[in-house]
């Protein structure tokens, strides 16, 4: 993660690299490596980051927000 990145810049940086491991690996062209890696269950997780509502905000701060919902919920105090 970058600074000042963002949540949508951070999923696809992601999804860029597990498409070229991909790539890489099975010997498909870079196009049929990301169709792959958007079908599965973390493909679509970051697709869905990518293009969702919290695309815009900044990748620290959003991470902060949700380790603290995580904890805050954990703890039986929902956030």
């Amino acid at each position: 993660m970058q600074p000042g990145q963002t949540v949508g810049e951070m999923a696809q940086e992601a999804l860029s690299r597990q498409a070229s491991t991909h790539a890489r690996r099975t010997g498909q062209s870079l196009a049929e490596a990301r169709v792959a890696v958007l079908q599965t269950p973390a493909g679509r997780q970051l697709e869905d980051l990518r293009r969702g509502p919290h695309q815009h905000e900044e990748a620290r701060y959003w991470q902060a927000n949700l380790l603290f919902e995580r904890v805050s919920e954990q703890a039986g105090h929902p956030a």
